[in-house]
């Protein structure tokens, strides 16, 4: 039966963008497997008219310029803009796997056997040391975003 390693809650604001949260967690003994539960909200933006500004200032900065006039009459293509939280791990020996999805309930294994591995992670020993659970916060456009953290493991 998995045992919780670490949990964790958090609040974002825009201000986030375009940073990184590291979590470490020390594993005095080497396990079967590790289970990441994530998750974010809200997702979505949904008030049109604080959307709209954004949405316009992101044109002008990044739109070829031949291109900006028609993209902006057509701005509520982009809309609703969204969050964009990320994780990757870490194992004592380097980096194994991330998960750059964009949904905002994940689930994620780490074991030996491929099969059962999580796509974007690599399959494994999940030994003793220090692990780092990183959450890249892309993007944040709504007011705040909350999110959580569970790590568990699984005994050999």
């Amino acid at each position: 039966m998995p045992k919780d390693i670490i949990a964790v809650e958090g609040k974002l604001t825009p201000l986030s963008s375009k940073t990184h949260i590291t979590y470490q967690f020390h594993l005095e003994h080497a396990l079967s497997s590790l289970e990441i539960d994530f998750r974010y909200a809200p997702k979505q933006f949904l008030d049109r008219e604080a959307s709209k500004p954004l949405i316009l200032e992101a044109i002008e900065n990044f739109a070829d310029p031949a291109w900006a006039e028609l993209y902006k009459k057509q701005w509520e293509n982009y809309y609703p803009l969204q969050n964009l939280l990320t994780l990757s791990l870490d194992s004592p020996s380097g980096f194994r796997g991330s998960a750059h999805r964009h949904a905002p309930e994940q689930r994620h294994m780490i074991c030996p056997d491929g099969s059962k591995t999580s796509p974007g992670f690599i399959a494994g020993d999940v030994p003793s040391g220090v692990w780092k659970v990183t959450i890249s916060v892309h993007c944040v456009v709504t007011p705040d975003c909350r999110y959580e953290l569970l790590v568990r493991g699984t005994d050999q």
